[in-house]
């Protein structure tokens, strides 16, 4: 079953079950408020007939009781037996006078009026139709001396409240038909979007990622439309990221590849015997395979990073990582003439992944001796505040076009003079610095000019958010 017909059907019985309680509970109100009238009604005319009984029971004028009884109930057009405290009838008003005589205490509503209550009840008389009979006591000197019994057809309060029943039947039928024509109307509004997304959604699956959903509604529907295109779009650009790394990746693996083929080959044709002919060559094949080997172990960092959503991280002395990092890149700077220094606080403590904040630093750091000029600096700066650390590497060398700077932290990015080959990376250094950036929760900022040099700025918070 479709949507639109389970929603439509859930309307459906909702509604039904609304119309029936509604109808149900109308019909009840109207049905009591016509038949208490009628109770009501009788009640006082079985009452005013007990006070005029009660005046004249036992006296010299009890001859009057009778046909006083049958002058009224021909005015009230009911039938009124009276009957002693035995519940033996008295008086019959029916022309029959078929229950004179006889006892009829059994009744229920004769033995509440002789017990000293009132009561009326609704009875079906078979070939009768439906009456009321309507009982009170007859009260003589504060004792019950006897009972009268009213019986009055109901037939046309029925028969009026039947009519009503089915006229309220028929309008509610009718109402429940446009109701749920309505229904039909609302669940084909809802559904008729979700059912482009859904149709989207397959379309998506099956690899057409610049697909788009066109609803321009503000509601919710409208709301999970946009959400879905901006997925799509999300997608797409992750897709054509996805192209572009592997496709980069390709490209850094095939050069090497390619001069560690043309090494091997140049071996194999060469008729020289002189050793250090050969061991030239094979310098240079270890090179390539070194050169592939980081490339591999960068590209096998990333795809780890990719993966973890945090890190385990304990309390470090940043300084002190800082200056490991100078101790190992010394060597780096010093082949350059680069004066590498760090000018910041000591004593500086952050909760860290100590071996990939020591990455980032590296990486960063490299990147700077890299591209400076010889006899250039790349300096490192630390400051605190009471939540935060804030790293500086500066350097004076030969910087990042406009162009460029936006793009930096992309995988295999180069496009200027500050991310040459020449200079033997890969352009995965400052993008595995990024990640392990945003592990950590924290934020980096790069200003830079052609010519002039450039300024990594990275703060990071000292204790890890839960």
């Amino acid at each position: 079953m479709s949507l639109r017909w389970k929603i439509f059907s859930l309307y459906l019985i909702i509604l039904i079950i609304s119309l029936a309680l509604t109808g149900f509970y109308l019909y009840r109100y109207i049905e009591k408020s016509y038949l208490d009238n009628v109770r009501v009604n009788n009640l006082m005319q079985a009452n005013m007939v007990s006070n005029f009984v009660s005046r004249f029971v036992g006296t010299s004028s009890s001859y009057l009781i009778e046909p006083t009884i049958m002058e009224y109930a021909k005015q009230i057009n009911s039938r009124i037996l009276f009957t002693n405290i035995n519940g033996k009838v008295l008086v019959d008003s029916a022309s029959s006078k078929e229950f004179e005589g006889k006892v009829i205490k059994d009744y229920s509503d004769i033995n509440e009026a002789l017990n000293g209550k009132g009561s009326t009840s609704i009875h079906d008389i078979n070939g009768v139709g439906w009456a009321m009979y309507t009982a009170v006591p007859v009260i003589a000197k504060n004792n019950v001396v006897g009972a009268i019994l009213i019986s009055s057809s109901i037939d046309n309060i029925i028969d009026l409240l039947n009519s009503i029943k089915y006229r309220m039947i028929y309008t509610f039928t009718g109402i429940g038909f446009l109701v749920s024509l309505l229904s039909l109307l609302v669940a084909s509004y809802i559904t008729n979007p979700l059912k482009r997304l859904t149709e989207a959604a397959n379309i998506l699956s099956q690899g057409k990622l610049d697909y788009k959903v066109d609803v321009k509604s503000n509601d919710e529907i409208g709301k999970l439309a946009r959400a879905f295109n901006k997925m799509s779009l999300s997608l797409m650009q992750i897709d054509e990221e996805r192209k572009r790394f592997v496709s980069d990746a390709s490209h850094e693996l095939k050069t090497p590849l390619a001069s560690v083929k043309a090494l091997v080959e140049s071996l194999i044709d060469s008729r020289n015997e002189d050793v250090h002919f050969y061991k030239e060559i094979l310098r240079d094949v270890d090179s390539e395979i070194d050169r592939m080997t980081r490339l591999v172990n960068d590209l096998l960092e990333l795809a780890r990073m990719d993966k973890i959503k945090s890190v385990r991280v304990k309390k470090c002395e940043i300084s002190e990582i800082i200056l490991d990092v100078i101790e190992s890149l010394a060597p780096l700077a010093k082949a350059k003439e680069i004066n590498l220094a760090f000018q910041g606080k000591s004593n500086v403590f952050a909760e860290v992944d100590a071996d990939r904040f020591y990455r980032m630093v590296y990486n960063i750091v490299e990147n700077g001796i890299k591209y400076t000029y010889n006899g250039g600096n790349v300096i490192v700066g630390l400051e605190e505040d009471e939540n935060n650390i804030y790293l500086t590497i500066a350097d004076n060398g030969i910087g990042i076009s406009e162009e460029t700077l936006p793009k930096i932290f992309d995988r295999f990015t180069r496009g200027d003079t500050a991310r040459s080959k020449k200079s033997g990376g890969f352009g995965l250094g400052l993008a595995i610095a990024k990640e392990i950036i945003d592990i950590h929760e924290g934020k980096v900022t790069v200003e830079s000019k052609v010519g002039e040099g450039t300024v990594f700025k990275i703060s990071l918070p000292k204790k890890k958010k839960d």
